[in-house]
């Protein structure tokens, strides 16, 4: 996918509708003047004579994202943004590309439907994509510590059915940061994988190099620690677990001590996780086995795919619950 490059923007004139350049302090069809929202700002705007940048609602380390709408279809969007202080890195401005070109070839329900990708002169990279209301999972568990059972497994199985149509597109990719802020449960109780900007197409060699560690501690799979290149579905499966674990009992399988948290990371790859049921004595056997499966430490042990992950929890479900 290639980015349109060097785009100008524009702005909508509230009384006729008219686009008018960035910098135009009067619309030129009505004469009309322009508010202007101040420099480095990007509300108002409209990319690629389409998609309108409303309120800012949200700032990560990486990039800002916004509310918008398509001016064609009257829809709200989202437009992610790089922060300034990041745009003149060659190589944070890839991984921020990487993120369109992961969503640019995805269609399925349990993933954030990506839109479109421009590169502003100005601006830098915007990535467009759906808005989604609800909350993320990591605000759930905030909110509530941890969550009903039932609950907990259906985000996770929704989340494997978007983690395997990934995994199977004729160009596999692998999402790499699977945790709770990355899985956005909508109102009507679907659950979408988001943020792909540190994902990778299995076939890609380019960007990430062995030796380059990637991803939150906390639910970093073995072989992601040992910063091994070439991730396979299986690390994602094994993040999932993680997530899973942290579902179900309200804190993830190894606990973080110190800021950097590299006695996390040793965790992964020596320490065999608690079982689920130490700390909710309610969770299924079953289920608690289905857990730790996905948190084998050799990934030749856990499930063949996340296909064959999904179907163990959706078995769980469809017998209510059962042992």
């Amino acid at each position: 996918m290639e980015p349109t490059e060097g785009l100008p923007l524009h702005r909508r004139c509230l009384r006729c509708s008219t686009l008018v350049t960035e910098d135009a302090q009067f619309c030129d069809r009505c004469g009309t003047p322009l508010e202007t929202a101040g420099e480095g700002t990007l509300f108002g705007l409209v990319v690629g004579a389409r998609f309108r940048i409303d309120e800012t609602i949200g700032v990560g380390g990486m990039g800002s994202v916004h509310r918008g709408g398509d001016l064609i279809r009257g829809t709200p969007v989202a437009v992610k943004a790089m922060l300034p202080e990041h745009s003149f890195s060659p190589m944070l401005r890839l991984r921020f590309a990487r993120e369109a070109q992961s969503l640019f070839n995805v269609s399925h329900p349990n993933v954030v439907q990506f839109l479109a990708y421009y590169e502003s002169s100005r601006h830098g990279p915007l990535l467009v994509m759906e808005y989604l209301e609800g909350r993320n999972v990591d605000e759930l568990i905030e909110g509530q510590g941890a969550l009903p059972v039932s609950l907990a497994v259906g985000i996770a199985v929704d989340a494997l059915k978007g983690l395997y149509h990934l995994h199977s597109l004729p160009e596999p990719v692998v999402h790499r940061d699977i945790k709770p802020s990355n899985l956005r449960v909508l109102p009507d109780g679907t659950t979408k994988l988001i943020d792909l900007g540190i994902a990778r197409n299995i076939v890609d060699k380019g960007i990430t190099r062995a030796g380059t560690v990637l991803g939150t501690p906390e639910y970093m799979s073995p072989e992601q620690v040992k910063a091994m290149g070439d991730l396979g579905p299986e690390s994602d499966q094994y993040s999932l677990g993680a997530t899973l674990y942290e579902m179900l009992c309200g804190r993830t399988p190894f606990l973080r001590t110190t800021e950097k948290g590299n006695e996390v990371r040793r965790a992964h790859l020596f320490d065999q996780p608690p079982n689920p049921r130490e700390f909710r004595p309610d969770i299924p056997a079953g289920l608690a086995a289905v857990v730790l499966k996905a948190l084998a430490k050799d990934s030749d042990q856990r499930f063949t795919d996340c296909f064959a992950m999904g179907t163990a929890l959706s078995a769980y479900l469809s017998r209510g619950g059962g042992p």
